[in-house]
C-alpha cells in the first residue's frame, strides 16, 4: 500500500515543530518516520493515513509543504540504516556489518530494529528483497547511500 511523504520547509524553531506535529495529532494522521534537516522536516506517513485535510491545515499554519504519494522506502532510512542494509544485502552477518561500519553489534541491531519498524518487515530476507526492489526502482532519487 502506498504511503504519503510530506516535506515541510521553514521549520527552524521548536515551537514550529510543535505546531507541525500538533496538526498531525489533531487530524489523526500517524507518522511512520521523520527526518529533520536544516530548516526542513521530511515525514513518511503510515499507509492509509487520512491526509485529505492535511495540506490545507499546514498552509493555514504558515508552513510551506509538499505532499507526495508513493513508495519512498529508502528515503525513510537514515544514512547509517542504509549503510547497514547495504552490508546485509551483500550477505554479511550483523556482527561483520557492525565491524565494517565501526560500531558495536548492539548499535547495528538498533539500526536493524528501526529498518524493520519503518518498512514493516520481519526478516532479513524481506528487508533485502525490499532493498533490492527499491534500488532497482531508484525511488529516492539519489541512490542508496548518501
Amino acid at each position: 500500500m502506498a504511503h504519503w511523504t510530506i516535506s515541510v520547509n521553514g521549520v527552524r524553531a521548536a515551537q514550529q515543530l510543535e505546531r507541525l506535529f500538533g496538526a498531525f495529532a489533531r487530524l489523526g494522521v500517524p507518522v511512520r518516520s521523520g527526518r529533520l534537516g536544516h530548516g526542513h522536516v521530511h515525514l513518511v506517513l503510515e499507509p492509509g493515513a487520512p491526509t485529505r485535510l492535511l495540506p490545507q491545515e499546514l498552509v493555514r499554519l504558515g508552513f510551506d509543504a509538499v505532499t507526495e504519494p508513493g513508495e519512498h522506502l529508502l528515503e525513510a532510512l537514515s544514512e547509517r540504516e542504509r549503510e547497514l542494509m547495504e552490508h546485509l544485502a551483500a550477505g554479511l552477518q550483523m556482527k561483520e556489518a557492525a565491524r565494517r561500519m565501526g560500531i558495536e553489534t548492539n548499535t547495528a541491531r538498533e539500526y536493524w530494529a528501526r529498518v524493520k519498524r519503518k518498512w514493516g518487515v520481519r526478516t532479513f530476507g524481506q528487508a533485502v528483497s525490499t532493498w533490492m526492489t527499491e534500488l532497482a526502482s531508484g525511488s529516492d532519487g539519489h541512490g542508496a547511500a548518501g
